[in-house]
């Protein structure tokens, strides 16, 4: 076990959209802040993964902008040649053509992940990845944290961005009493899960423009080419993902099995002769919140500071990952402010 914990101003559970918006709003203001993820990388569901030759997104496929705020994020990313328009939207598979409903669709140059990693780049060394935490408790002088490996970390503010049913685990290991209040408006929230497959193709894959495929309902929901997309340029790696009741109902099915239904989905768009060489499997438990807290973060409890954050607050996708972690950052600076 560490004798000597870690230490910050400000621990942020999570390295997703929310985790480092917020950690971007602190850190600008001086304030110190360690970011911790358990994964291999930051990002969270802005997520990338090499297969074969190429590359697929295979969590967030595009994003869209409706609040100012955010706007003008990603005309800095726009005007970096970070993201792009791809499309206006995209044909259900039917007869009808490339839908456009005067909305753009945002993609990552390199993949959705490299936003994750331009936001993290600005943080320097103060995100720690691989680092699964299992308890949070509080005293009269903060919370400490501990790692599946015993380590420690104290604040004097905890800023929770994982999925709420995650983030609940965590506290309750750490017998922490949240007010009845905060207890029951985040147990409320519900989220759905999403089977992911990525597919390395030899062969012609003819999706309609600009490469993909929506539909809002159905067993298969998405089907993408990352190649055509612009992120994939050594391979055609084609994304699937199911809908909410299939990825239910198929969750605990051997993975092959899952291919194999999601190869006869993409059967449909592809020539004779094509051979899929290589495929694989994501599985995302909490892939999308079905219930959204009504603020884009919570103060669960002001002594010691706890905060929630992500995309069920305030609204779901991408968009309402970045004003929760906005809204998450910008609420505890002005009690950091007030402390000092």
């Amino acid at each position: 076990m560490t004798e000597n914990p870690i230490n910050a101003d400000v621990i942020i559970v999570g390295a997703g959209m929310s985790g480092l918006m917020a950690a971007n709003v602190l850190t600008a203001s001086g304030v110190q802040v360690l970011v911790l993820d358990k994964g291999r990388s930051v990002g969270g569901r802005m997520a990338t993964r090499r297969i074969g030759p190429g590359i697929a997104d295979h969590g967030a496929q595009f994003f869209t902008v409706r609040d100012p705020e955010f706007q003008r994020y990603v005309d800095q990313w726009l005007a970096e040649d970070l993201v792009f328009e791809w499309s206006r939207g995209f044909s259900d598979g039917s007869l009808q053509t490339q839908p456009a409903d005067g909305h753009p669709r945002y993609a990552v140059r390199g993949g959705m992940n490299a936003l994750g990693k331009r936001l993290a780049r600005d943080l320097q060394r103060q995100i720690d990845v691989n680092v699964r935490i299992v308890t949070a408790t509080c005293d009269q002088q903060g919370w400490i944290l501990q790692d599946e490996f015993g380590g420690l970390y104290t604040s004097k503010v905890l800023l929770m961005t994982p999925p709420v049913p995650q983030s609940l685990v965590i506290l309750d290991e750490g017998a922490t009493q949240l007010p009845p209040e905060a207890h029951d408006s985040l147990t409320a929230i519900e989220y759905a899960p999403c089977l992911t497959g990525m597919f390395w193709v030899e062969g012609l894959v003819r999706l309609p423009p600009p490469g993909a495929v929506q539909r809002r309902t159905g067993n298969i929901l998405w089907i993408g080419d990352n190649q055509i997309k612009g992120i994939s340029p050594d391979a055609c790696v084609i994304t699937v993902q199911a809908g909410e009741q299939y990825s239910i109902q198929m969750w605990s099915a051997p993975d092959e099995r899952i291919l194999s239904a999601m190869r006869t989905s993409l059967s449909l768009y592809m020539d004779a002769g094509g051979t899929i060489r290589e495929s694989q499997l994501k599985r995302w438990r909490y892939s999308r919140p079905m219930s959204v807290h009504s603020e884009r973060c919570l103060v669960a409890q002001n002594d010691p500071l706890l905060v929630f954050a992500g995309d069920a607050f305030g609204g779901p996708r991408v968009e309402g990952a970045v004003l929760s972690g906005l809204a998450a950052g910008q609420a505890i600076l002005e009690r950091v402010q007030q402390a000092r």
